[in-house]
């Protein structure tokens, strides 16, 4: 069971604003937002896929749900599928629907709350190895480990 205190957060995040901007950049400055949900929701799908292996698509599941659940206080737009699709179809129907900027910003908010889910159940040090395996072109920089 995750720990009640919201107020503590994984050490991973203090870069994951950062790489959900690179991930992100491939979209361009000025693509519409079809191509900047696309672009996001491929990035989400690569994760999945990666993730999948190690703890199953279910866990994979439960813990976007509970993401979106929680992002979805500061963007009330983000879908609650309880279809048999992919989460995906309705993360990308309801990005579309907004203006790059507020999907740029929803992608690195929803990434966060995942990325610190998945910190407090297997620790952060492990995250950061799984985020490099998935996405090697961000640089997720540890803490600096003294001599």
């Amino acid at each position: 069971m995750l720990p009640p205190d919201q107020t503590t957060r994984a050490p991973i995040l203090e870069s994951i604003e950062g790489a959900a901007t690179v991930l992100l950049a491939a979209a361009g400055d000025d693509a519409p937002p079809s191509v900047v949900a696309g672009l996001a929701v491929q990035r989400f799908e690569e994760l999945a896929r990666y993730l999948a292996q190690l703890i199953g698509e279910m866990g994979v599941g439960a813990l976007f749900a509970r993401s979106v659940a929680s992002a979805r206080s500061t963007y009330p737009w983000l879908a609650v599928t309880t279809s048999s699709a992919p989460p995906w179809v309705a993360l990308r129907g309801a990005m579309e629907r907004q203006a790059p900027p507020a999907i740029r910003e929803a992608f690195a908010g929803l990434l966060s709350t995942f990325i610190e889910l998945l910190a407090r159940l297997i620790g952060d040090g492990l995250v950061r190895r799984l985020l490099n395996d998935v996405w090697p072109q961000v640089s997720l920089q540890g803490p600096k480990e003294s001599t």
